[in-house]
């Protein structure tokens, strides 16, 4: 029940709760389905066959397996539209909401599966099969949405919006996530899986789709950095750590904690190099063939390989050791010059897992470009095909030794080890064409300048901020690339590049260590701020767009530098004169991060206390920005709000997943955070499982730590584990980050 609404989620053991069925992906059916009641909207998959009062019925033609089964029954309105496919059929179009405010929230929704089921036609050539698409949007879904045959679930929060409630990145998530739901029509539903082992042979290739359309959206360049900073930060910490599995587990005791960024976005990444591998034409010969031959079917990563080895005759056999080894590679390279040849030398290298102490190699696509060293291209990006476990590559006819660009667009989900100096970093970030290994140099400096400020409490390199002072003033780049560029590495990711290194991670340290280079930055880029910041004013309505919201995301990471500088003065006038979501939190954010905002938050709570979705970033920004000694009382005060409740999973990771992201402040050395999770995850066990579970991997990395922080976490996790009535999905999470994999 979610606000008097019935609604069914049965992926993925949950149909059998309902009525004796066999349970199992691929047991796939045609479903007729009759409901009774007396609330005014019932709904089910396929197509309507007849309803009146107190009843309706809905008939799906296709077969399908009972975890797309859905049913939702309340009062509810109906946002509609068409959409006029490519043989001419007109398809009914429904987003459903509660009657109130949630009515004007729809049309970008509306508009953006519209475009996500014209570009499914034009690129992969897959028509709509039913005669209605419904989208229900529901306040207390545990995941962002659903992909039901014909009616699809959502979380609120992944399809409500509008200019003054919503972000630029709400947009941008909301259409992400509901044209992921779309493709999995095709890539999930018409096609499924045979069991929930494969589960990344629908996830995978769908979030691959996904971020395929939302780079043809907007900027490739940008999705692809953006892509890769949540592997890098999200999956090569759980490859790293006691959670690791393959992308193909080979066990698990709830298939619920298996929906893990490893099945998702190291799913994604295998697809993009398979299509790297066999190239653009192959890939989507391949999909063709597989879309043919496997129609109706639940499939396997077998049956997916060997559409591939059929249409290119490429042997696949090394690339699907990527679907069963766990843990990222680590690719090694060094170089050498001689008689006009470049040549450079890798070794790959995996590193042992739970349950996996021997890797074999696997296939890496290396993309290569060479500069010369007046930042001229020698050499266009190559593809190097890696099948060893060392390999060398030669390039000839070259007159001096060139400025290797290696791993462009991020080619492969590895970890890239060579010795390079801060000075070639630099010389990348001002020369290389490519825009990921153009912002990847940029990181790496960061990341250099920040480890030397922690370890020997150096200056800023002048290398880096020369660096991002020319990006900055590059007007003729794209305004959301340099503001990534001017973005720096995570807490937590400094935290794991310290351990990498050797050094255990103060995160208090590291807190301050960021802040100082960005005052830093602020301070050696001060006389072209404002200048910038006016540059990037956007005139007019508002609109989502990909050129406005590339033009407020770099003004509004200058105005944090600014605010470093001014005491917060245009930050309080940003937020005072804000029109919409993205610029009015934007100032507040500002003001928060210096220590003031306090009447602006109080004003921000009071405006908008009747909307949901936007308390929930109000609740998520005042933990997330608190001071790092403070953050736990932060976080326990919000819950004592009346406003706060936990059994919305989207309040409680609001609060509680914004304490596990304060890196800072959830490793305070006393371990008040530590505890105060804890406590609320045992509480929450008890009637949300699956969103506990999720959420204990915020001690993932507690190895990672001194003695102090690793025994209170331990501790934390051991009263967890000895919880009364422990549910198996916490249980299993729990037992596997202590190390005790058969708990």
């Amino acid at each position: 029940m979610s606000n008097a609404m019935y609604c069914t989620q049965c992926e993925a053991e949950g149909f059998r709760k309902i009525t004796f069925y066999p349970d199992r992906p691929d047991v796939m059916s045609v479903f007729t389905v009759r409901i009774e009641g007396d609330l005014p909207v019932l709904l089910s998959n396929g197509n309507p066959t007849g309803s009146d009062d107190g009843w309706a019925e809905w008939h799906d033609p296709w077969p399908k397996p009972a975890y797309l089964f859905a049913l939702v029954a309340g009062d509810l309105v109906a946002h509609a539209d068409t959409f006029n496919t490519m043989s001419g059929k007109t398809i009914a179009l429904n987003i459903y909401v509660r009657p109130g405010p949630d009515e004007d929230k729809c049309a970008f929704g509306m508009a953006a599966l519209k475009r996500s089921m014209a570009w499914d036609e034009t690129v992969y050539g897959r028509e709509y099969d039913l005669d209605i698409f419904n989208i229900v949007a529901v306040d207390d879904f545990n995941m962002g949405a659903m992909e039901n045959k014909g009616l699809n679930i959502f979380n609120s929060s992944c399809v409500l919006a509008s200019p003054e409630t919503s972000t630029d990145a709400n947009f941008e998530r909301i259409e992400a996530i509901i044209a992921h739901e779309y493709f999995h029509n095709w890539t999930g539903n018409r096609i499924t899986c045979r069991d929930w082992f494969q589960l990344c042979l629908k996830e995978g290739l769908t979030v691959f789709r996904d971020q395929h359309y939302t780079g043809d959206q907007g900027s490739h360049a940008v999705k692809r950095i953006e892509d890769a900073i949540t592997l890098r930060s999200r999956q090569f910490r759980e490859d790293n750590g006691p959670l690791a599995h393959a992308v193909r587990p080979e066990s698990f005791i709830e298939i619920n904690n298996f929906y893990t960024i490893t099945v998702y976005e190291k799913g994604a990444e295998l697809i993009g190099m398979l299509k790297r591998l066999v190239g653009d034409d192959a890939y989507y010969k391949s999909l063709d063939l597989y879309f043919t031959r496997h129609d109706g079917d639940a499939a396997t990563i077998e049956d997916w390989l060997a559409v591939f080895e059929d249409t290119t005759g490429r042997d696949l056999t090394q690339f699907k050791r990527w679907y069963s080894q766990a843990g990222t590679p680590r690719l090694t390279v060094t170089d050498d010059f001689r008689d006009g040849i470049y040549t450079l030398h890798f070794t790959q290298e995996t590193p042992p897992t739970p349950g996996q102490d021997n890797k074999s190699a696997q296939v890496i696509p290396i993309a290569v470009g060479l500069l010369s060293q007046s930042g001229a291209e020698v050499q266009a990006t190559t593809v190097l095909e890696m099948t060893g476990t060392k390999q060398s590559f030669a390039f000839d006819g070259l007159s001096d030794k060139p400025v290797p660009s290696i791993l462009r667009d991020f080619s492969a989900p590895v970890i890239l080890q060579r010795d390079q100096t801060n000075a070639e970093r630099a010389f990348l970030m001002a020369h290389d064409t490519d825009p990921f290994n153009t912002w990847d140099a940029g990181d790496a400096l960061a990341k250099d300048v920040l480890t030397k400020s922690i370890t020997e409490n150096t200056a800023p390199d002048a290398a880096y901020l020369d660096g991002i002072t020319a990006i900055l003033r590059d007007d003729a780049r794209d305004p959301a690339f340099r503001s990534l560029c001017l973005s720096l590495p995570s807490e937590d990711d400094m935290a794991q590049a310290l351990h990498d290194a050797g050094t255990v991670p103060d995160p208090l340290a590291i807190h301050h260590a960021i802040e100082a280079l960005k005052l830093a930055t602020a301070l050696h880029v001060q006389n072209i701020l404002p200048r910038i910041q006016a540059d990037m004013i956007v005139e007019g309505p508002y609109s989502p767009n990909a050129k406005a919201a590339g033009k407020r995301s770099l003004g509004n990471a200058v105005l944090g530098l600014l605010s470093r500088l001014d005491g917060g003065a245009a930050a309080a006038k940003q937020y005072a004169n804000a029109d919409n979501m993205t610029m009015q939190l934007a100032g507040l954010a500002a003001l928060l991060r210096i220590g003031k905002g306090e009447d602006e938050s109080t004003a921000f709570r009071n405006q908008w206390r009747a909307d949901r979705l936007v308390m929930d970033k109000w609740f998520g920004l005042t933990v997330s920005l608190s001071a790092p000694q403070m953050a736990a009382d932060t976080a326990k005060r919000l819950t004592q709000e009346p406003d706060f409740d936990m059994k919305n999973p989207n309040r409680f990771r609001a609060v509680f997943g914004a304490l596990a992201g304060h890196s800072a402040g959830f490793h305070d050395a006393s371990g008040a955070s530590y505890r105060l999770l804890g406590d609320w995850l045992a509480k929450l066990d008890a009637i949300n499982p699956q969103t506990t579970a999720r959420m204990t991997t915020a001690f993932e990395t507690w190895r990672r730590y001194g003695t102090n922080r690793q025994d209170q976490m331990r501790d934390v996790l051991q009263t967890l584990a000895k919880t009364p009535g422990l549910s198996p999905d916490t249980g299993e999470m729990v037992g596997r980050i202590l190390g005790n994999q058969s708990s």
